[in-house]
């Protein structure tokens, strides 16, 4: 019974033990996760509106400065602005500095001359509704801060959706598969929701879901419901625009963003909605126009001109292609693009009660892929316009086309390969021009060695030649000599023999 106890009592320290290091991990790793989070708990804002602090975007204070107090370095800042976005100049320590800003969720980085801020006050050109204000310390983000950037210079497609959701729902995949594989994805809205302003903010959180991180383009055109273009147009009027305002804004996004594919509305609406048909038809219009810079010249002298290489409509029954938004993407963790864009939709709180949450994730949330839903599929497409050829795999809305990071990446590959030709022919010049050099030193040493041997030889010749003379010279002045000697043997006996004739003739005369 005894020896039963022990192992009773044993077996229980090791679980204790077991359970005391599992909570001490726990902890530890809390506070890590804590101490990581570089969020400052205790900043006092004034004015002293507790929405600023609340997490919920949907509330706001209306004012024209907020002042944020903290007992930590303030590093960067979030304002989530309810309705209306604005510059904000900063303040600190007598410094100004001003963040320009058209993003209603801002996030920014303090300047370097603000270095040990603790007391930063921001000045909006007017009084704005702010929903939301936090600080932060050096250090990497939650996952909550939206770091948005500007929309792209170009895109390599454009999404033009109606409504917020639309994006999520009838094109239901495409953002997230084209941001996994790489693309530049630029969405823009056809319609503003000016009777639901939150609404705006449901769209930037399910587009941040789904990856997109440049910011949307947003039409000011009001939502209106109407069961054709026609009642959309004078929906419209009504509204104070034309049609013909329409054409010109999706002319501009057309120009503004180059996009070499552009996603569009079915041509029904969908399930009728006027304005559906009514996205669609203008752009249909705008990309014939867009390339002609008599056409709205305003845009085309801003942003140049475009002919749009692919337009593609949702459910567009000739050239029709099948896309697959099921497969697993390692961009976002195993998880579909189609199960991405469930998560995305789920950030349009103010639209779950709609029919279109039963349409998207079944009545019982059992539509886990994208090939389940059969009324207006999300898979079905038609290439409506190509400039360059149809398509023959009919699954790739990039067929035939090379991204603009590729055409990047290939034009400073031809750069370089251009640059090191260059190198290559540089440094065989400056090698053909050493050896040329060396050449033409030889040929001048060449040229110098046998100039000093012809002198030399000139100089053995001239020496020879004065030996010939000096000898010739000397042989001369032997035979001159010997001449001489001779001639005086003959004077000398031509006198003796005189003088020898004048003895004996004076001899005789004696």
């Amino acid at each position: 019974m005894k020896h039963f106890t022990s192992k009773k009592v044993l077996l229980f320290l090791a679980v204790a033990i077991i359970a005391a290091m599992l909570a001490a991990t726990l902890i530890c790793a809390n506070a890590a996760d804590a101490a990581a989070d570089p969020t400052i708990k205790d900043i006092t804002v004034t004015p002293a509106f507790g929405v600023y602090k609340d997490g919920n975007v949907n509330t706001f204070g209306t004012t024209s400065t907020v002042t944020i107090t903290s007992n930590t370095v303030i590093d960067s800042v979030y304002v989530v602005f309810w309705s209306e976005a604005s510059d904000i100049k900063l303040t600190y320590n007598g410094k100004e500095h001003t963040v320009e800003n058209d993003f209603l969720q801002c996030w920014f980085e303090l300047p370097e001359d603000f270095a040990d801020c603790k007391t930063l006050t921001m000045t909006f050109n007017k009084a704005l509704n702010v929903s939301e204000v936090n600080a932060f310390a050096e250090g990497t983000l939650p996952d909550w801060v939206h770091v948005w950037k500007a929309p792209y210079d170009k895109a390599d497609l454009l999404l033009v959706s109606t409504h917020a959701d639309d994006e999520q729902l009838f094109f239901a995949g495409v953002l997230p598969y084209h941001v996994a594989m790489g693309y530049r994805v630029q969405v823009a809205y056809f319609t503003d929701h000016t009777n639901g302003l939150g609404r705006r903010h449901e769209f930037l959180n399910g587009l941040w879901t789904v990856g997109v991180d440049h910011y949307p383009v947003i039409s000011n055109i009001p939502d209106a419901y109407s069961t054709t273009s026609a009642a959309a147009i004078a929906n419209m009027n009504w509204a104070g625009f034309t049609e013909d305002y329409a054409i010109s804004f999706q002319t501009e996004l057309l120009r503004r963003f180059k996009p070499q594919v552009v996603v569009e509305h079915d041509l029904n609406g969908e399930y009728g909605h006027g304005q559906h048909m009514l996205n669609v038809q203008t752009m249909i219009k705008a990309v014939e126009l867009a390339s002609d810079a008599t056409k709205y010249p305003d845009s085309a002298t801003k942003y140049g001109v475009w002919d749009t290489p692919k337009l593609y409509v949702h459910m567009y029954t000739e050239n029709k292609v099948t896309m697959n938004w099921d497969e697993p993407l390692e961009y976002f963790g195993g998880k579909s693009a189609f199960q991405m864009t469930q998560l995305g939709y789920k950030n349009h709180a103010s639209q779950q009660y709609t029919w279109f949450t039963a349409w998207l994730n079944g009545n019982n949330n059992n539509i886990t892929k994208a090939t389940q839903i059969t009324t207006y599929s999300p898979c079905d497409y038609g290439l409506y316009r190509t400039t360059v050829g149809n398509d023959v795999d009919k699954n790739n809305f990039f067929e035939n086309l090379i991204s603009y990071d590729e055409q990047y990446r290939l034009e400073q590959e031809r750069l370089e390969q251009e640059r090191l030709e260059q190198e290559r022919l540089e440094q065989e010049e400056q090698k053909r021009r050493e050896e040329e050099s060396k050449r033409l030193e030889e040929e001048s040493k060449r040229l110098e060695s046998e100039a000093e041997a012809s002198r030399q030889e000139s100089i053995k010749k001239e020496q020879q030649e004065q030996l010939e003379q000096q000898k010739e010279q000397a042989n001369s002045e032997k035979e001159n000599n010997k001449s001489f000697g001779v001639i005086a043997v003959f004077v000398l006996i031509a006198a003796v023999v005189m003088l020898g004739s004048i003895i004996i003739r004076r001899m005789r005369s004696y």
